[in-house]
C-alpha cells in the first residue's frame, strides 16, 4: 500500500502526462475539446480514476470524447506507465468531471437571483454636501467636548 504522498505524486504525474498526450500527440481534434481535471489512484496504485471535463460547444461532445478516450485506452494508459516508475501500469477509468459544468450553473442561478445593485462605494463623497456618508443609526459625536458629557 502507497502512502498518500507517494499516491499523489503519481496521479499528479499521470495527470501531466495524459494531458500533455492530450495537447500535442493525439492527432484527434476531438482532444482539443477536453481537459483533465484530477486523477485519483487506489491505495495499491493499481486503478487510476481520471476526471475530464468537456469545453462543450455542440451538446454531443461529451458523447464524442467519450468515444475517443474509449478508443484511445490502451495508448494513453502505455502513456501513463512512462510517466511513472511503477512494476504494473494502473488500469484507467475514465469519468466526465461535473464540476466545472455544477459550478457555473450555481453562479448563473446566484446572479439571477441577487438582485442588481448599484456600485457603492462607502469612501466617496455625497455629490450634494460634499461629506463622507455616514453610516445608518449612527450619530455624529458632538464637535464639543464638554456637550459629551452631559
Amino acid at each position: 500500500m502507497a502512502s498518500e504522498r507517494r499516491r499523489r505524486q503519481i496521479a499528479r504525474q499521470i495527470q501531466e502526462r495524459l494531458a500533455m498526450v492530450l495537447l500535442t500527440e493525439m492527432k484527434d481534434p476531438r482532444a482539443a475539446f477536453m481537459t483533465i481535471t484530477e486523477v485519483e489512484l487506489n491505495g495499491d496504485l493499481s486503478v487510476a480514476k481520471v476526471r475530464y471535463s468537456v469545453l462543450q460547444q455542440k451538446p454531443n461532445d461529451k458523447a464524442r470524447v467519450a468515444s475517443l478516450l474509449q478508443h484511445a485506452h490502451g495508448f494513453l494508459r502505455t502513456q501513463a506507465a512512462r510517466a511513472v516508475d511503477l512494476r504494473q501500469a494502473p488500469e484507467l477509468v475514465f469519468e466526465y468531471d461535473e464540476g466545472p459544468e455544477r459550478a457555473d450553473r450555481i453562479a448563473r442561478l446566484i446572479q439571477e437571483v441577487q438582485p442588481a445593485e448599484p456600485d457603492f462605494d462607502p469612501t466617496e463623497e455625497d455629490s450634494d454636501t460634499g461629506e463622507l456618508p455616514e453610516a445608518e443609526g449612527k450619530s455624529r459625536l458632538p464637535d464639543d467636548p464638554a456637550a459629551a458629557g452631559s
